[in-house]
């Protein structure tokens, strides 16, 4: 039994319903509007049959050291009615649509047995956990009122669709958390019926993507945690893979990872949630931009133009993240008895409250969901596909590996031409730099697969040193905006200014120290042999 391991993105497959592998996609709301749509002619006008409604029990069980959530498995005992089933699902790693093997078997009571699971179920847990260890983690309680449906995708084509409203609640050690949610778990046919689906319901009542599953929050809930964030995920390459394959999963990967660090973000416990999701953004910009002269403009420019005023939104509570906790904090622990430094710190946490603020109404806004299902919707479809530019239609079935080489040696001379006479670069020259050389790491990341790693790791690691360091000097010269700002705001305290003075002295000297290193290590990169180039020598 097949399932989309979420975990390495691969390139080619087509994106129909497959056998083993569940593709829903959850849209949360208040109860009221959920209704609402459910009850809407949206729905009606598409049923298949009159629909039935259930009271469903679900406890989800792991071990004590959690094994089958480190290993992006879930595993539930369902009562539904009189009866019993345990369900095994794989690989929940967040996102608009959740592709995830699943495995049901019936039981004779309420207690999971391992010993029962089909082939396939096995062959994933593969000896992981045993029956005997597993113990009660979460439960769920939920009304559910279920119909299918015909739906259409933007090409027309039906595709078979159950709709499912859930009214309940998670629950574990006294913590209860609500679930109002509309799952659309497609039966047969295309993804982006999925999307064309929801968008219809969109516009009915505010809706918003869930990126989480049940079980995701039953585990975050059980363990009192802040949602977890995530780091893309490598791609991997079919032999065949055209230009066309990589434009998707390049492009899913990129969405993916954005979906994923959502709810992190928008908690804002954990500082990185709202860094990976500015980096999914901005990956997926970089890809719309590497395949520009591929794609139709309009759309390429509208999706781009939408996801860059999010990236914008979420701007301010990064900027005051790295103040507080990568500029500001350093200087406060060599100096912990320094008031004015605390002062400093304690000034920065309202604009950084803000910051957070504008995150989330950027995350709540009806807008937001539009786009994201729009932006999936034709991902999934390959709109591309639906007037490329000439140059599109000479690449799009061409090999991946083709269209790689080419357009990394492109970004490689632009990022070299930056950083030409690199010492006696301006602040100002230097960000551009920055930025040429985060669009050849982003890049090579997404083609990476298509040589050894030891050709592509080394060369990686000399770009992430490289913006790292220019990163630095980049985030001082904005803590000078920020600092100058919480001085306008405190005119008459002086021990902000001279806190703000002390911790830009404190990174401009260790700037002055480190720029022999970074010049050389310029240097280096600048003489580095493409990897692209080596493993062309390596095939003749």
């Amino acid at each position: 039994m097949q399932t989309q391991n979420q975990n390495q993105t691969a390139v080619g497959g087509g994106p129909e319903r497959r056998k083993g592998v569940e593709i829903e996609l959850k849209l949360s709301g208040k109860p009221d509007a959920l209704k609402n749509a459910f009850a809407s002619a949206t729905i009606r006008d598409r049923a298949t049959d009159r629909g039935q409604s259930k009271r469903l029990e679900n406890i989800y069980y792991d071990t004590d050291d959690q094994r089958l959530r480190a290993r992006g498995l879930a595993l539930r005992v369902r009562k539904d009615g009189r009866r019993y089933y345990q369900t095994l699902k794989s690989n929940d790693a967040g996102g608009l649509v959740a592709y995830r093997g699943e495995w049901q078997t019936p039981l004779r009571s309420g207690a999971p047995d391992l010993a029962l699971m089909p082939p396939g179920a096995t062959a994933v847990l593969d000896g992981l956990v045993r029956s005997d260890e597993l113990k009660a983690v979460f439960t769920t309680q939920v009304r559910r009122l279920v119909r299918r449906l015909e739906a259409a995708d933007r090409n027309g084509r039906s595709s078979l669709v159950e709709a499912a409203l859930d009214l309940g609640t998670i629950e574990s050690n006294g913590a209860c958390l609500p679930i109002a949610e509309l799952e659309l778990e497609l039966l047969e046919g295309s993804p982006d019926a999925l999307y064309a689906l929801a968008l219809e319901l969109d516009a009915l009542a505010p809706l918003h993507v869930e990126t989480r599953s049940k079980s995701a929050r039953g585990y975050a809930l059980a363990a009192g945690a802040a949602p977890a964030w995530r780091k893309a995920e490598p791609l991997a390459f079919a032999a065949d893979a055209t230009v066309d394959d990589a434009i998707q999963a390049i492009l899913r990967n990129c969405v993916e990872q954005w979906c994923a660090n959502e709810a992190a973000a928008y908690d804002g416990r954990d500082p990185e949630g709202v860094h990976q999701m500015r980096v999914a953004i901005r990956r997926l910009r970089s890809a719309l931009s590497l395949f520009k002269r591929l794609l139709d403009p309009a759309p390429r420019a509208r999706l781009s133009g939408e996801a860059k005023a999010v990236v914008r939104h979420l701007g301010p509570a990064r900027d005051w993240d790295v103040f507080l906790g990568e500029l500001l904090a350093p200087v406060a622990r060599a100096r912990p008895d320094d008031a004015a430094l605390a002062a400093l710190a304690a000034a920065a946490e309202a604009p950084r409250a803000q910051g957070y603020a504008e995150a989330r109404a950027a995350i709540e806004a009806p807008s937001y969901t539009r786009y994201m299902l729009q932006l999936r919707g034709w991902i999934e479809a390959r709109g591309w596909r639906e007037a490329p530019t000439e140059r599109g239609q000479t690449w799009l079935t061409r090999p991946a590996g083709d269209f790689a080489a080419h357009v990394l040696g492109k970004r490689q001379r632009k990022a070299l031409k930056l950083g030409r006479d690199f010492a006696a670069l301006s602040a100002k020259e230097r960000h551009q730099l920055r930025i040429g050389l985060k669009k050849l790491r982003y890049a090579t990341e997404f083609f990476a697969a298509l040589c050894p790693k030891k050709r592509t790791k080394p060369y990686l690691a000399a770009l992430k040193d490289l913006q790292d360091r220019l990163g630095h000097l980049n985030d001082v010269a904005v803590a000078e905006e920020l600092i100058d700002t919480l001085i306008g705001r405190a005119a008459s305290r002086p021990d902000l200014q001279i806190a703000g003075g002390l911790v830009l002295g404190w990174h401009a000297r260790g700037l002055v120290d480190l720029e022999p290193a970074t010049a050389r290590a310029w240097q280096e990169f600048a003489e580095r042999e493409p990897f692209w180039r080596s493993a062309s020598k390596a095939r003749r």
